[in-house]
């Protein structure tokens, strides 16, 4: 029992703080429909006790045979406000919710683009990030029923005081009866707590899934191998999962629901049977049953307004901690000149494993110099490239930008360093101009854009398009654009961007032979002016290279130019490379 009488109290508090934050938000980002939906509220709070005056007045005067012209009119307007009243404040609280999630989702944007590369990286994050997305489709109308509660509360109380000057235990009664109500939307919040993080786990595999058979390149994909319906079936999988969850909760809610509306019957029964055995008129009692019937369905919906209301508050919380944890963003100033890179010694264990991924890897490049990183897969390039942007922080050993260690800098000051093409390069279906913008932090100017499109070799395909404002991608209706140009597009962001560090993971993977020895003459034609570093598993484009490091279970093996790798026989260079040299 004290168990189970401190979770509704944590649940009730949790949710009083949900409402009070909810309406903070409410004031701040719309006072105006916040104030109008308040008033409108309260105005048919008072109208249960008001149809309760107005009626025992008017039987009383049609008892006496006195005019009764005043109490019918004061009906008549009390009645005929209550539908119109009702269907306004809907739509101003509707309103509000319009703003509120407006807010909600602008401010979680905002917070996830201010993540940093590390913290992105962690699972948790993506989780919280993922949950607090789904957070923003209750929260906005959180504000609406809180204040629907409170116009519940103010029905019950003026309520109250009317039926308590006909008999006062009535009037406790009728009060009483918002209790059970209550109770049961708290019982129900809590086995909801338990519930939904269930349903949003199984939801959020079955929405990736379906995302997978929408998309127009994984479905295409699925369409050309005819296997969509298996997706199909993990989709009916998890749907079926969190169905089933969903099914118990509300069979449950039921049995809750049931059971409040048995008290609140007895309640209401307890307070007409005090109304007549107290000897109340019979106007008084014929206005009393009225006014509590209409009262009746006010404080049901509070019930459910509230129990909305501890429903939202978990998620609320994990939504609100989220966007508080991100903090304000640092400036990303980019840095053109950087003189030489370095790592040194450095090591790196992934968490969960016992063998190093890397060990002792020193590595180190100089302003017009391009390197290259071979290996197998698995070799460990990939991991020494996060240790040297930051996205992994070494297990030993140290990162040197122009000689000083980089961890001696903030996350954005060190990718500030940085133009990184990956291997996975965004493929961002928005306007031309805004894909090649994306590069840079800054704004920056049509003609940037099509200098980097140039030096690209984009310049050709997308002077076919509509200009800068081209859309791309076909399922918004525009451009189809094609594996290639994708990664053409990506390569002109890091020209855009011009950071003084390139390191650009298989950078020509999806282009044909002609465009990709055009690219790499132009880097090479280029290379003075910053530090290249290339990932690649072609050996032509490794012929340029000033110094080629060869990396082997998480160790450097060799280093040196194309041709004295080649010719350093038994070599681990030979064996990944002689096969294509000869072709």
């Amino acid at each position: 029992m004290p168990a189970a009488a401190f979770s509704t109290r944590d649940a009730l508090r949790v949710s009083v703080r949900t409402a009070g934050d909810s309406l903070v938000d409410s004031a701040r980002s719309a006072p105006g429909w916040l104030a109008v939906s308040a008033l409108l509220l309260l105005l048919q709070a008072v109208l249960p006790a008001g149809q309760v005056v107005f009626l025992e007045r008017l039987v009383d005067g049609l008892a006496a045979g006195r005019s009764s012209w005043g109490p019918l009119l004061g009906l008549t307007v009390v009645v005929g406000a209550m539908y119109p009243l009702g269907q306004v404040g809907l739509a101003a609280t509707q309103r509000l919710a319009l703003r509120l999630r407006l807010r909600y989702r602008t401010e979680l944007a905002q917070a996830a683009a201010r993540l940093t590369p590390s913290r992105l990286a962690q699972p948790d994050v993506t989780t919280d990030l993922e949950a607090s997305q789904t957070a923003t489709a209750v929260m906005d109308a959180v504000a609406g029923k809180a204040l629907q509660v409170l116009g519940a509360g103010v029905t019950s109380v003026v309520l109250c005081a009317v039926v308590w000057q006909l008999n006062p235990v009535s009037g406790l009664l009728v009060l009483a009866a918002l209790v059970p109500t209550v109770l049961a939307f708290t019982g129900i919040s809590r086995m909801e707590a338990r519930g939904w993080p269930l349903v949003a786990a199984s939801d959020r595999r079955a929405a990736y899934a379906t995302e997978q058979l929408v998309q127009q390149r994984p479905g295409t994909e699925l369409a050309v191998l005819g296997s969509g319906r298996k997706v199909a079936d993990l989709v009916a999988v998890r749907r079926t999962e969190a169905t089933q969850v969903l099914d118990r909760m509300i069979g449950k809610a039921m049995l809750w629901e049931l059971a409040a509306a048995l008290a609140t019957a007895v309640l209401f029964g307890g307070a007409l049977v005090a109304l007549v055995r107290g000897g109340a008129s019979g106007a008084g009692t014929a206005a009393a049953v009225a006014g509590t019937i209409s009262g009746l369905n006010a404080i049901r919906l509070c019930g459910y307004a509230f129990g909305m209301i501890v429903t939202a508050a978990p998620q609320a919380r994990i939504y609100r901690h989220f966007v508080n944890s991100v903090p304000p963003a640092e400036p990303q100033v980019v840095v053109r000149d950087v003189a030489c890179i370095e790592l040194d010694g450095v090591g790196y264990t992934y968490p969960g494993t016992d063998r190093p991924a890397l060990r002792d890897v020193s590595i180190r490049a100089e302003r017009g110099e391009m390197i290259a990183l071979v290996g197998v897969n698995g070799a460990g390039k990939t991991t020494a490239v996060n240790t040297l942007v930051g996205m992994l922080s070494p297990s030993s050993g140290r990162v040197l930008l122009d000689g000083r260690d980089a961890a001696e800098l903030t996350e954005a000051e060190r990718l500030g360093h940085f133009g990184l093409l990956v291997q996975e390069f965004g493929k961002f279906e928005f306007s031309l101009r805004d894909v090649v913008a994306l590069g840079a932090p800054d704004d920056v100017t049509d003609d940037a854009v099509r200098r980097a499109l140039v030096c690209a070799e984009a310049e050709a395909f997308t002077r076919r398009m509509s200009g800068l404002d081209a859309q791309l991608g076909q399922q918004w209706g525009g451009t189809g654009v094609s594996g290639g140009q994708w990664q053409r597009l990506a390569l002109a962001r890091i020209y855009l961007r011009d950071a003084g560090v390139w390191i650009l993971d298989e950078p020509t993977s999806a282009i044909d032979a002609e465009a990709e020895r055009e690219i790499f003459s132009e880097l090479c034609r280029t290379r003075h002016e910053r530090i290249t570093v290339v990932v690649s598993h072609r050996a032509w484009t490794l012929r340029e290279m000033d110094r080629i490091y060869v990396l082997d279970d998480g160790v450097v093996v060799q280093q040196g130019r194309y041709d004295e790798l080649l010719a350093a026989t038994p070599g681990r260079f030979a064996e990944i490379f002689a096969g294509q040299a000869k072709s």
